[in-house]
Formats: C-alpha cells, sequence, structure tokens
C-alpha cells in the first residue's frame, strides 16, 4: 500500500489543530519532545514537519522561544485539481490549485506526489484511476465529481434517477412502445450508471426490453440501427441512448424511415442541448451542469478541510430535464 511519509501526516495534523484553533494563532506548541512522543516518532521525523510547517508559513519558529502557530486565516489550502482544466480558474478562487493531467496518475509511482495537497478534487475520474484514488483518498480528504463510489466522498449529477423517471414515465404512458436502449462502451462509469437507470424502469414495469450495443464509428452504428430497429404503428420504440454521442447516426438512420415523432418512435439523450439548426428537432433528454457540480465539490472539499464535514458523504443532483420533440 502506498502510503504519506510519516513527517507529513503529522504536518497536516498540526495544521489541522491550528485551523481548528486546538493551536490558537500566535501561541506557542508544545515542545518538540512533547509532540514527539506524542506522535510516537523519532525527533528528526518531528523536526521534518516542523520545518515543512515553517517553509510554508504555517508555523513561526523563534530562536530561545521556541515554534509558534502564525495567523493562516488568509492562507489556501494546496489542491491537487485532476483533469477539469476548464475549472481551474474557479479553483484558484478558492485555493493554491494546482492541475494534475490524469494519464500521469496511472502510473504508481507518481501517486506519492499527491501527498503534497492538502486536498484532491478527482474530476470525472475513469475506471484506470480507481486504485490510486482507492489508496490516496483514506490519507488526503477528496471529492469525487460525477462520479459515485461507495465509502467516498462526491458531488455527481443522478444519472441513474434521471434515466429511470424518463424510462418509467414514458412506459407508463406508452405501455406499448418496447423500450431500446443504445448502450456504449461497457466500461464507461457514467453511462453505466445510466444504464442501471433504465433497466430498473423496465424491471419495475415488467417490460421487456432490448440494449443494442453501439460501436464507435458513424457508419457502423447507422448499420447497427438498420439492423436492430423495426419501426411499427402498432408497437412504438421508445429508445433511449445513454449518450449524445448515438444522436447523430440515430437521425441518419430516421431520415430514411417513415419516422413520427413521439408517434412511433420516442427518443431521447443526455447533455444534448443542440437546437433544430443540428437535426431539424429538439432532443428531448437531460442538461448537466458541469460548473455547478465543481462548485459545489470545491465548497463540500473546503468544508472538509476547514474541519466542518458534511454529515452526507455523497450529494447527487438531478439534471435539467428538456422536454423537446423527440
Amino acid at each position: 500500500m502506498v502510503r504519506q511519509q510519516p513527517f507529513r501526516e503529522i504536518a497536516r495534523e498540526i495544521e489541522r489543530r491550528i485551523r481548528q484553533g486546538v493551536y490558537p494563532e500566535n501561541s506557542a506548541l508544545p515542545s518538540r519532545p512533547e509532540l514527539a512522543e506524542e506522535f510516537g516518532v523519532a525527533r528528526a521525523t518531528l523536526d521534518r514537519a516542523i520545518q515543512e510547517l515553517t517553509r510554508s508559513g504555517i508555523l513561526v519558529s523563534r530562536h530561545g522561544s521556541g515554534t509558534f502557530a502564525a495567523p493562516i486565516a488568509e492562507k489556501k489550502f494546496r489542491v491537487g485539481v485532476v483533469s477539469g482544466a476548464e475549472f481551474m480558474e474557479y479553483a484558484g478562487s478558492i485555493f493554491d490549485a494546482v492541475f494534475l493531467n490524469p494519464a500521469e496518475l496511472e502510473n504508481r509511482s507518481a501517486w506519492r506526489r499527491l501527498f503534497e495537497f492538502d486536498g484532491l478534487l478527482w474530476v470525472r475520474p475513469e475506471a484506470v484511476l480507481f486504485p490510486a484514488i482507492e489508496a490516496i483518498a483514506p490519507q488526503v480528504p477528496s471529492v469525487l465529481i460525477n462520479r459515485v463510489v461507495a465509502d467516498l466522498p462526491y458531488v455527481s449529477s443522478d444519472h441513474r434517477r434521471a434515466y429511470y423517471e424518463i424510462t418509467r414515465s414514458r412506459i407508463a404512458a406508452y405501455p406499448e412502445a418496447l423500450p431500446v436502449l443504445l448502450q456504449s462502451r461497457p466500461d464507461s462509469l457514467v453511462t453505466g450508471y445510466r444504464c442501471e437507470g433504465f433497466v430498473d424502469a423496465c424491471r419495475e414495469t415488467g417490460k421487456f426490453y432490448e440494449v443494442v450495443r453501439m460501436p464507435p464509428d458513424f457508419k457502423e452504428k447507422v448499420a447497427t440501427l438498420e439492423e436492430r430497429l423495426k419501426l411499427s404503428d402498432e408497437r412504438p420504440l421508445l429508445v433511449v441512448s445513454d449518450t449524445r454521442a448515438h444522436t447523430g447516426a440515430l437521425m441518419r438512420w430516421s431520415a430514411f424511415h417513415p419516422v413520427e415523432w413521439r408517434g412511433n418512435l420516442f427518443y431521447s439523450d443526455f447533455d444534448n442541448d443542440f437546437d433544430t439548426d443540428i437535426f431539424g428537432v429538439r432532443v428531448t433528454g437531460f442538461l448537466q451542469d458541469q460548473e455547478l457540480l465543481f462548485k459545489e465539490a470545491a465548497a463540500k472539499l473546503k468544508r472538509t478541510l476547514d474541519g466542518t464535514p458534511d454529515a452526507e458523504s455523497g450529494l447527487l443532483v438531478y439534471p435539467e430535464f428538456r422536454d423537446a420533440d423527440t
């Protein structure tokens, strides 16, 4: 297991005590021998922690007088932002924020760098980063953004509930329709949440459903839809795509068939805010606010670092529903 060095753990704990008022500003800390005994470490380890806090301005050493807690009300926490470069300006207004390229963290040898931070914001991490998250999060306060993981703090769009509700409501309104899910690569975490919501609704209503595995290539997508989708006035298709990436192919397919929107074909996707100039229709679906998610996650991490963590580990934000033409 990758662990932060003992002196960093001690430095983090001393800083926490200062921020929470255990060691008031300008007050003297216990003597170094007392602190070394409390933390159960050698004097050299304790000295290294004190040196790090002194360099960062958290402590002030006064020759002959001891070590004192410096005023740190204006000091920003140093936070690593993994991915999410578009949010760095906002992150920098709250934290001493550093952008981290997620590709560099796929190598285990790079994980130790994460211990340099007071906290971490993981923006839309994919499964390849989860070993790093699981190793680091118990030691460095972390918040995941747009991912839901048991026992880890997160702020996410409620993908599962959104897909459950649109599928459930359309099944209720059109019980004769056949639900069909256009499914992307199975290892995508977010599309997995959406698939679960679709399946939840179908199982709850006792509806038989079909899953169409969509290839990445556009022409292959159209060919797959041609093979799998069969229009019928007696049994409309209730097509739900786990991403807007398949919508162009669906629209191309619809151009060669007698589609009647909300008649023999219902369609919805996610994060599709295109107007009629793109597809000729406005697509029904959900729009998530990525900026809101980041701000909520940053606030959640800030409360944790301030010593007032939320009672609930996770926050789900229901995305905006756009009831449009399809």
